[in-house]
């Protein structure tokens, strides 16, 4: 059995996945045990309508590395050739990893945000665009309206397509068994709706002890957190996976000392 310290991670791994790589590398065995599964949405309707014809749209705003993946994969069904975004749409991002993956897909970023939420994206966007400008909003069925609704309240003609569906996934029962008593290092957090769905595995996050370290990728996921029930305990300074791994390893370095406090108390009542 590994000695290494472990680290439940409740995304889906995939490869590339920078969380997972980089807590590997800081000497950490990762748990890979997503709470959460990304498939197609209900219709492909809209975002096909969108992929056919993106000149529809004056911006295009991306609140996810999953809406620019998504939107990809049905732009190369339905065009070949050029680019996924003619020049003349701008695109806006949040987070450093839906920049990432639009930049791979040879997507131009006009504008990607210092913030962190889609509010954030949002309040940016009403900056930068003219009130004339046609919006839409890449995002998950059923994801927040938030962003949505503040270009709407600014004035802006906006809409929002869904390019993929989040689904709660079944984590082993061994899994859970180990989260509740304690039996790994720290449990890391890239989205709500991966808290969302732990939550209801385990019965709320106030079953997570507090000597688990709990970890979210950014403060919208650490709202989450708090909502059902456990506050995170680190939030990564910038939302990519690779921040949350080494905020994570900085959290369980600090308790080390306390850790071995207290395991001298039990052995000097043991003696």
């Amino acid at each position: 059995m590994s000695a290494r310290p472990r680290v439940v991670v409740t995304r889906p791994v995939s490869g590339g996945d920078t969380l997972a790589e980089r807590l590997s590398e800081l000497g950490f065995e990762v748990v890979a045990a997503p709470a959460i599964e990304i498939g197609p949405p209900r219709s492909y309707d809209a975002l096909d309508r969108l992929a056919r014809d993106p000149s529809s749209a004056d911006w295009l705003i991306f609140l996810s590395r999953n809406g620019v993946r998504h939107f990809v994969q049905r732009c190369r069904r339905y065009r070949t050739g050029g680019t996924p975004v003619p020049p003349a749409v701008r695109v806006a991002v949040v987070g450093d990893a839906t920049a990432a993956m639009a930049r791979r897909a040879e997507i131009p970023v006009a504008l990607a945000c210092d913030g962190r939420t889609a509010l954030d994206l949002a309040a940016a966007v009403i900056k930068r665009a003219n009130p004339s400008d046609r919006l839409v909003v890449v995002q998950a069925e059923g994801g927040s309206p938030d962003a949505v609704d503040t270009l709407r309240v600014a004035g802006f003609d906006v809409r929002a397509v869904p390019a993929y569906r989040t689904r709660s996934a079944r984590v082993p029962d061994d899994i859970l068994l180990a989260i509740r008593n304690a039996a790994v290092a720290a449990v890391a957090f890239a989205s709500p709706s991966s808290a969302r769905s732990l939550a209801i595995a385990l019965g709320g996050l106030r079953n997570i002890p507090s000597t688990v370290c709990v970890g979210a990728i950014g403060p919208t996921t650490a709202d989450a957190l708090a909502q059902a029930g456990r506050r995170a305990d680190v939030v990564a300074a910038q939302s990519s996976g690779a921040a949350l791994a080494e905020a994570i390893a900085q959290d369980l370095q600090a308790r080390q000392p306390l850790r071995s406090d207290r395991m001298a108390v039990e052995d000097r009542c043991d003696a």
